[in-house]
């Protein structure tokens, strides 16, 4: 338009050439974009004389700056004067008021940036590829907009004007999740809970009839907090149409973790793991497995380190165990946990393991959150945990080594120093009681630096005073499992629970070797004492060092082959040889 006259050229290619300078006004449209939207990818030979033509034609239009740059045209317009620069600057302004909690001032923002659309963009033009392309970008930005509002409007407790215009959007947009879920929102809201599942439904069937999908976590998740009458979903109070706009409070981030603990030389690795889980992640969430030795302190060194990561997970730390590895829980039972404490009812909870996962996906989607698994021995128990978003992350406490693609480089704790030891066992009992009596040596070399054994053994001695430190090791010596009622600490119980996991071939084989003497056992010992072959022996072997139940030393005699040979702790060797290994369990 120019002084209300509508100077716009009748001529098709003219009008395309038109389109792609104003959709690109203020920047040069080089000259090979030109013919490409004019004859996509057979110009004419006389192409670049004809776009001179249309070029002239647009010159002798009133109020058009049209300029010849290097390389291509440019048209200058003032900021503002295209009905594309107004919707955009109307939507900036928009989103900036919403991200300051003004709401109402959004919402009415929003409203202004879709008047100024009269319909479908650039609808009265056959375009080319390029501005085809364009259209195409309007249309997605003017879609993002027009949630962008709904969103505000719900807000603003405007849910029962919304309902008509989101069933007309949902019945022209049939595959569009985001729509439907907020008409089922503002469906719940205006008390029509079966509408709302009927939505659910409606679109479900779509899906899967034409795409042969499920809907997505977002609405799963939402069907079933309006199965359950979820209160989360009403309107924040003080919600209503005209009253002033706040941001409403953040819920408080879920933070579901077991109490701190003291670890004592653990410093180093505190600082390592947590430069792992800091760092961003190429894909999917960041997942790190620490295992070791039974009693090393895994547990206790993935709590500790989830207590002091609160600035990089801002948006929930969670803990989630599988248990005793002898009856270890399911992934139902662990994914039900989780969504209970993320403020999920559990009778409300979806049955099946797919449908849990997918929620608890839901949940994590668009947060930063870190979740510790305990006691995990297999991979395949970590897949349906993990978040949705590479900004959170899974820190595994492993019975042993796992691999797999959720895995990064695997974090081996190895036991604290004879220094560290003899602090642990100094500050509980005292450096009267420990080394007055020249036994602490033996002890320390007995416990190997395992803190969990060392625990117990303090606790057992604070239990009976009249003890010194020979008569513990002396009854370690001898002692027989106790029965299940009688319940006590014991240097074994971390023993006892890695071995109550093993399959019974590899369990057998291992109270077989610790029957033999000598502190060093190579494959070809071993495969005697198990009346196996070599290649055999070997596999059970590498499966038990796997657990953490064999120690591997590399033996060089000067050649390039190398050799190894396998070694048995001495509290494990002790522990086998005075408690069978079906009564470890």
């Amino acid at each position: 338009m120019h002084d209300g006259v509508n100077v716009t050229p009748s001529a098709p290619k003219v009008r395309q050439v038109l389109a792609l300078l104003a959709l690109r006004a203020n920047s040069t449209v080089p000259l090979h974009q030109l013919v490409e939207e004019l004859w996509e990818e057979r110009p004419p030979s006389s192409a670049a004389t004809t776009l001179q033509t249309y070029i002239y034609q647009l010159r002798k239009l009133p109020g058009l700056s049209l300029e010849t740059t290097p390389g291509g045209y440019r048209l200058s317009v003032p900021q503002g004067s295209l009905d594309s620069m107004r919707f955009t600057e109307l939507a900036d302004l928009g989103r900036t008021a919403m991200e300051d909690g003004r709401v109402t001032e959004a919402a009415d923002l929003l409203h202004r940036a879709l008047a100024v659309w009269r319909g479908p963009a650039l609808s009265d033009l056959t375009p080319g590829p390029i501005v085809g392309i364009d259209a195409l970008r309007l249309a997605e930005q003017c879609y993002e907009v027009l949630e962008e509002r709904i969103d505000a409007d719900l807000l603003l407790g405007r849910h029962h004007r919304l309902i008509s215009e989101l069933t007309a959007l949902a019945a022209d947009n049939p595959t569009r999740e985001g729509l439907h879920a907020k008409l089922m929102l503002s469906l719940y809201r205006a008390g029509r809970r079966p509408d709302a599942l009927e939505v659910f439904q409606r679109i479900r069937r779509v899906l899967i009839r034409e795409l042969g999908l499920e809907p997505c976590s977002e609405l799963q998740w939402l069907h079933q907090q309006v199965l359950a009458g979820d209160r989360g979903l009403d309107l924040p109070a003080g919600r209503a149409v005209g009253h002033p706009a706040h941001p409403p409070a953040a819920p408080q981030a879920p933070v579901k973790l077991p109490a701190d603990v003291p670890l004592i030389g653990r410093d180093a690795e505190l600082a390592k793991v947590g430069r792992m889980l800091r760092e961003p992640a190429v894909q999917g969430p960041k997942c790190v497995c620490v295992a070791g030795a039974p009693g090393v302190g895994t547990t206790s060194f993935t709590i500790a380190l989830a207590h002091r990561l609160a600035d990089a997970f801002p948006d929930g730390r969670l803990y989630a165990s599988f248990g005793d590895p002898a009856a270890s829980r399911t992934v139902e039972d662990v994914l039900g946990e989780l969504l209970e404490a993320v403020g999920h009812a559990r009778a409300a909870l979806p049955a099946g393991q797919p449908e849990r996962a997918a929620l608890f996906r839901a949940w994590t989607a668009g947060r930063r959150v870190l979740l510790v698994v305990d006691h995990v021995s297999a991979a395949h128990q970590i897949t349906d945990l993990l978040p949705e978003d590479t900004g959170s992350a899974v820190l595994v406490a492993g019975y042993r080594r796992l691999y797999g693609g959720h895995f990064g480089a695997p974090v081996d704790l190895l036991p604290i120093g004879p220094e560290q030891s003899l602090e642990l066992f100094l500050g509980a009992l005292g450096r009267e009681r420990l080394l007055g009596e020249g036994s602490s040596r033996a002890m320390l070399d007995l416990f190997g630096g395992l803190p969990g054994p060392m625990a117990e053994a303090v606790g057992l001695l604070e239990l009976r005073p009249h003890w010194s430190v020979r008569q513990l090791v002396d009854w370690m010596s001898r002692d027989r499992p106790a029965s299940p009622t009688h319940q006590r600490p014991h240097p074994f119980h971390h023993v006892r629970r890695r071995c109550g996991g093993l399959d019974p071939r590899v369990g057998d084989a291992l109270a077989k070797l610790a029957g033999e003497d000598g502190e060093v056992l190579t494959v070809e010992q071993a495969a005697r004492v198990l009346g196996l072959g070599p290649d055999v022996t070997e596999e059970l072997l590498e499966e038990l060092v796997e657990f953490f139940l064999l120690e591997v030393d590399l033996v060089r005699d000067g050649s390039s082959e190398r050799f190894f040979q396998y070694r048995m702790p001495p509290l494990l060797r002790m522990a086998l040889r005075t408690v069978a290994v079906g009564a470890l369990a």
